[in-house]
């Protein structure tokens, strides 16, 4: 296993455009290159009888999931294949990486605070760093704290992430965390919701993380829900963190058939 991890970090180079609060800052360091910060990856099975296509299964990564195929108030469907979620991949075995790039995908957003290079394919991996607020962010969420207040803070990170996906180029895209279901579930709670998914339905898909050991927190997530609504709506919300209507609608066109 250990040495199947060395070749997986020799499978290519990552270009890493780090967006961060502070500035920006660009590396050409070659992929799993970079001390790893926690102990490596465990891959959690998800239940023999979870959904067809919402897990995948990628070794050394846990919690990577497709969020499409959810059905929309207004009658259409969230596209398969075209936006995933997942936890910390920087410790992809060479199967992983395999796994990984039979998913051509094009972008990768990285929400962790720590900038550790990627293992993954030859392309772009964009991180929307937290660098600059190193210590707020994981305290606001590791605590049970507040996401509304996460997304207050870190409305402009937030903002540069569904730039990137109201650009056809970037897509498939994936964005992670360390573990797939705080920052990372901020961001698909705000985005499931932006494409006209029900409530229960976002509050259904946030749950899954527990499946694979990766504890969630519902109040906290229903808080944000409820703060949307309070806001007068998903759009309103968006446009306050600064996601102009025009991105807002070329995200529907994008990921909505």
């Amino acid at each position: 296993m250990r040495g199947e991890r060395r070749r997986s970090r020799r499978l290519g180079r990552v270009v890493w455009a780090c967006i961060a609060l502070g500035g920006f800052v660009a590396s050409t360091q070659p992929s799993g290159c970079g001390a790893l910060i926690d102990p490596p990856t465990q891959t959690v099975l998800p239940p023999a009888d979870a959904e067809p296509g919402r897990w995948i299964i990628v070794d050394g990564a846990n919690n990577t999931r497709d969020i499409g195929g959810y059905a929309t108030m207004d009658g259409r469907t969230v596209k398969w294949q075209t936006v995933y979620r997942s936890g910390e991949l920087s410790d992809l075995t060479a199967a992983g990486c395999e796994a990984f790039r039979n998913l051509r995908i094009r972008r990768v957003v990285n929400f962790r605070n720590q900038f550790l290079p990627t293992v993954l394919f030859d392309g772009d991996s964009v991180c929307v760093s937290l660098a600059s607020r190193q210590t707020l962010l994981p305290t606001l969420v590791a605590d049970g704290g507040s996401y509304v207040e996460t997304v207050r803070i870190y409305a402009g990170n937030y903002r540069q992430a569904f730039e990137l996906l109201a650009d056809a180029a970037n897509l498939p895209l994936l964005y992670h965390c360390s573990s797939g279901k705080d920052r990372t579930g901020i961001m698909t709670i705000l985005l499931l919701t932006l494409l006209g998914v029900d409530r229960e339905t976002v509050m259904a898909d946030y749950g899954l993380s527990d499946l694979v050991e990766a504890t969630t927190d519902p109040q906290a997530a229903s808080d944000l829900l409820d703060e949307i609504d309070r806001q007068g709506g998903i759009e309103v919300c968006l446009s306050g963190m600064g996601v102009s209507l025009d991105v807002q609608d070329a995200i529907r066109v994008l990921l909505l058939e």
